[in-house]
Parts: C-alpha cells; sequence; structure tokens
C-alpha cells in the first residue's frame, strides 16, 4: 500500500530503505485495472534515490477517429531528490544555479510515493493517441462540383462570376 513517508522514518529502515508493494487505484488517475508493482525509496544521506516498477490499463481516446481503446502501461522511472533546506527568498528576485533547476526536499519533510507514481503514470501516457497504427479517421464523403455548391459561398461565385463576364 502506497503511503505518505516521512524522512526521517527511513533512516531506521535496514539500508535506510523502504519498498513498498501496491495494488490499488490512484486518486485522481482513471483506469480499468488497480495499477499494480513496487516503489523502493532509499535514503542515501543528501539525496533520495526513488525507483519504481508499476503497470495497469488505461482507456484512452484516438485521436484520428475518436473510438475508445485499451492501452497498457508499463513504467520502470527512477528519480534522484536532493534533500537539502528550503532557500529563504529574500528578494523579489530569485537567481537560480543549474543545481537548482533539480526536484528537492526538506530533510523534515514526508515523501509521498503515490503522488509520485500518479505525476510518472501521466507522462507515461502517450502522446499521440491512436487505436492502431493504420487508423485512417472517420470516412469523409468527397463532395464533386456536381453536387453543388455550398450555399454560403453563393454570394461570392456570383460576384466572381460577374467579374470574369
Amino acid at each position: 500500500m502506497l503511503r505518505p513517508v516521512p524522512l526521517v522514518e527511513l533512516l531506521h529502515q535496514p539500508r535506510q530503505t523502504l519498498t513498498l508493494d501496491f495494488q490499488e487505484f490512484l486518486e485522481g488517475f482513471d483506469s480499468l485495472v488497480p495499477a499494480e508493482g513496487s516503489v523502493q525509496i532509499a535514503h542515501r544521506g543528501t539525496f533520495l534515490e526513488v525507483s519504481a516498477e508499476a503497470n495497469t490499463i488505461v482507456t484512452l481516446t484516438c485521436h484520428r477517429c475518436l473510438q475508445q481503446f485499451n492501452h497498457r502501461l508499463t513504467l520502470q522511472p527512477h528519480e534522484i531528490i536532493l534533500i537539502r533546506k528550503p532557500a529563504e527568498a529574500e528578494a523579489a528576485e530569485l537567481e537560480l544555479e543549474m543545481e537548482d533547476l533539480v526536484e528537492q526536499i526538506s530533510p523534515w519533510a514526508v515523501f509521498d510515493p503515490g503522488d509520485w507514481l500518479y505525476q510518472h503514470l501521466h507522462l507515461a501516457l502517450p502522446q499521440q493517441l491512436a487505436c492502431s497504427e493504420d487508423c485512417q479517421g472517420p470516412e469523409i464523403p468527397i463532395q464533386t462540383e456536381s453536387s453543388g455548391i455550398d450555399p454560403r459561398w453563393a454570394a461570392l461565385m456570383a460576384l466572381q462570376e460577374r467579374l470574369e463576364g
């Protein structure tokens, strides 16, 4: 079961590592079956090393034909999160160094593996949603000139004929 873990608790674990096995629906993430797998959180002194193996099945909508289809999500995320005291914001402008652009957590914070996994599941969703590689989308009937002109263009066509004639 995924539960929030205080960083101080990790220091009392064997090898300062905690493994959480889970099989549950994540709040806010719609899936057909519960997400299942394991998350490993290791306290390495100055950083947390978080990794997971997870899978679930989600229902998506094809961007081409708008049909719904099921998609298996399988992921193995791995992330390093720096442990450092939060910086004091003194000025209106804050100058950032490259090292400030990484995930950070306070030494007294509580790490939420459920939220971390929720974020990684969303990042694992495909960008282009197609029910199959050869999906052509909906068939659009081709209009020929013999089928008539759209009445909205009639005034423009009349003007064009007057200018040509």
